[in-house]
């Protein structure tokens, strides 16, 4: 059955192609030329070559736009990667800028501490809540010894407590084996600042009597011979005095913020000291 409707489908295109030849070979010899003749047979070839054409039109806009894709596709893979390539540059002179603006508040906090320092990056720090540390970039070869002091523009960063050639060990302040001789700006109120191994430190045997208040900022004393006189350590977040007891209470946030610290400065020897 198949095979039978395909039969009757060819023949039908062939007498409709042998009727298309004829009337162009009749149109180009002139023989005949009546109109009814003329008209019969484009009654039955015009529905051919009408589909003749949108077939091959259908074929070329369909070619056109698969190339049309295929360009912008090409295209759009190309903007993709130009996209990416300027958002890492974007991203790239973003942390230039913000390297830039650190170095210059160091710069600038070099200026105002009468002491040789000397600039060092973290390359590490320890993970541990129970011992405070980090590690930088700069060691004996550059000067740096054990006891020196590790600040930053924000704050007092902590102390140097082992050295190799090329990278030191920092205790920060917030350790519990920390202690730094500090006192309040304002009144001049002396204490030990104490770290509590956490995000705080505690500023210890502060009298009862004392006048302290939230937002009074901790400064170093000078005393112990390890840090200069006048460095900010931090504020004043909570003061408790009790009922019994001698000293009160005052809980201190540190200025430096241990967690983003990228670059410090190690102070060599207070100026008064060089050349001694």
């Amino acid at each position: 059955m198949v095979d039978l409707r395909r039969r009757r489908g060819t023949l039908v295109i062939t007498l409709l192609i042998v009727c298309a030849v004829f009337l162009i070979s009749l149109q180009i010899s002139g023989r005949y030329g009546g109109d009814v003749l003329h008209s019969v047979i484009l009654r039955f070839t015009s529905p051919c070559q009408r589909a003749f054409h949108w077939t091959i039109d259908s074929v070329c806009n369909l070619f056109q736009t698969y190339i049309l894709l295929v360009n912008i596709k090409k295209e759009n893979r190309r903007l993709q990667a130009e996209l990416l390539r300027l958002q890492r540059e974007n991203d790239e002179l973003r942390e230039s800028a913000e390297a830039v603006r650190r170095l210059r508040r160091l710069l600038l906090f070099k200026k105002q501490v009468s002491a040789s320092m000397v600039p060092a990056e973290v390359i590490a720090s320890s993970p541990s809540s129970w011992f405070r540390t980090i590690v930088i970039n700069k060691g004996q070869r550059d000067g740096v010894r054990k006891g020196m002091p590790v600040v930053t523009w924000e704050g007092v960063v902590g102390q140097v407590i082992r050295t190799s050639p090329g990278s030191s060990i920092i205790l920060l302040i917030i350790d519990r084996n920390s202690s730094v001789d500090a006192l309040v700006q304002r009144t001049r109120t002396k204490g030990i600042l104490e770290g509590e191994g956490g995000a705080r430190c505690q500023l210890r045997y502060v009298p009862r009597t004392d006048e302290i208040q939230v937002g009074d900022r901790i400064v170093t004393s000078g005393l112990g011979g390890i840090f200069p006189k006048g460095l900010l350590i931090g504020k004043v977040v909570r003061v408790e005095k009790r009922e019994y007891g001698l000293f009160q209470e005052v809980a201190v946030t540190p200025g430096a913020e241990f967690s983003r610290l990228e670059e410090v400065m190690v102070i060599l020897r207070p100026v008064g000291e060089e050349g001694g």
